[in-house]
């Protein structure tokens, strides 16, 4: 497998520095000089081993089709569109080796039992040359994957608005490293969590207990500690929904959602979170498919607008991780744009990760094009490349993965303990 021979590489290039660095330190190099014919022997330093950096060997190791199938995290169903998938199947095993995806989703349908969702995540993972994100939107709440199958015996546990209630960030920390740690003994590494919006629209049906609150103080003190939580299982956290999904009165599922506030207003309110989250060190942040008419530029979704995702997320806020697209296979873009035009748009205005295109091989072939007509440059594709697999460097995903036993962490007594502790806050 190609993964194995670069990793191969990779190691051996390291072995051969040390081995040269240990060869000068048994065997110095000897300049010679003559005094009153004496023959003197000085000895000089050896020179400092030069050590390469394991992402930019593999890197520079891929090709440009292995590059843009980094950009996407596909999910079950973009892989296999006839199948709920449970398993692997051919139709799974040819579009993991044609697309070489860099990361997939699953979603409650592809969770049934313990046993069956590590053998398909390992599964999955073997198919493929580069470690995979496997991502998974395990908010807690009314937004949770792992507990829709009671074979699973997951932990259930409270919404983040019943978290923000009890007023300690302590216990936001706690509820997303168990939440983590559950979903890391199945296999996955990549958290769509914690959510980031400030729920300011009491009408708002997307968000509303999804969000810890409605101060954007106590919510950035939440999701700072959320963050600290889920990255300190090694799997990575992913804010969302940029640039503040909690005052809008649509759900971008379903269609169009507009809002209108101002960059200070925005900067004040809605970013503090995100600002938060940043700080904390978050690997990723998704965006929202929200319109934004009262911040320059042109009046397409912020997932797809250049001065949200560049210009403020990435310039001004200093974000140096992952931006990920929220699904692109919701209305709000799929009304609008076809897979191709919505994947080369959004990654033109400063997206790493394309979610779930509507139409995975378009959305490919889309990229493609943009690349061989050069409206996307080799470099800006290395950049976001080199961002991803960075990533998945830090959290271990190229090493061998020591997982705790899922059928012992799931629903554990002291997770159990812990969401009831939550619930009863205050009675």
């Amino acid at each position: 497998m190609r993964k194995r021979a670069i990793l191969l590489a990779v190691f051996l290039f390291f072995a051969t520095a040390c081995s040269k660095h240990n060869e000068h330190e048994n065997f110095p190099t000897e300049n010679e000089s003559k005094t009153d014919g004496e023959i003197i022997y000085t000895v000089s330093p050896a020179p400092e081993p030069v050590e390469a950096d394991p992402v930019k060997t593999i890197l520079e190791n891929m090709t440009i089709d292995e590059k843009i199938g980094q950009l996407f995290i596909l999910s079950m169903r973009n892989l296999d569109a006839t199948n709920v998938a449970l398993e692997i199947n051919e139709n799974i095993e040819n579009a993991v080796k044609t697309y070489k995806p860099g990361g997939v989703i699953l979603f409650a349908e592809n969770i049934k039992t313990i046993s069956q969702t590590t053998k398909l995540i390992d599964e999955l993972q073997k198919l493929s040359e580069i470690p995979l994100f496997v991502a998974v939107d395990e908010e807690g709440g009314t937004v949770s994957r792992i507990t829709k199958s009671s074979a699973m015996h997951a932990t259930v546990f409270p919404g983040n608005s019943e978290i923000g209630k009890t007023g300690n960030p302590d216990i936001a920390r706690q509820v997303a490293s168990a939440i983590a740690r559950e979903i890391a003994s199945l296999g996955f590494n990549m958290n769509f969590a914690p959510v980031a919006d400030v729920n300011t629209n009491p009408d708002n049906p997307v968000i509303g207990p999804r969000a810890y609150g409605n101060d954007p103080e106590e919510v950035s003190s939440m999701v700072a500690a959320a963050v600290n939580g889920i990255q300190g299982r090694s799997v990575s956290a992913v804010l969302k929904h940029f640039p503040g999904h909690g005052d809008t009165g649509t759900d971008t599922h379903y269609g169009t959602a507009v809002v209108s506030h101002t960059r200070e207003r925005l900067f004040s309110t809605e970013l503090l979170p995100f600002i938060a989250g940043i700080r904390e060190g978050a690997d990723g942040i998704m965006t929202a498919h929200i319109l934004t008419p009262n911040i320059p530029g042109e009046n397409v979704p912020a997932t797809l607008k250049a001065e949200i995702l560049t210009k403020i997320l990435r310039n001004e806020l200093g974000f140096e991780g992952l931006i990920i697209t929220d699904a692109l296979n919701m209305k709000a873009i799929t009304s609008h744009y076809t897979a191709d035009e919505a994947a080369v748009k959004a990654f033109l205005a400063g997206a790493d990760i394309l979610l779930m295109p509507e139409d995975p091989e378009l959305a490919f072939s889309g990229i493609k094009k943009a690349y061989a007509d050069g409206l996307i440059t080799l470099d800006r594709l290395n950049e976001s490349v080199e961002r991803i697999l960075k990533v998945k460097y830090k959290r271990g995903l190229f090493s061998e993965q020591n997982r705790e036993d899922p059928e012992e962490v799931l629903g554990c007594n002291e997770h159990t303990e812990l969401a009831e502790r939550v619930r009863n806050f205050g009675n």
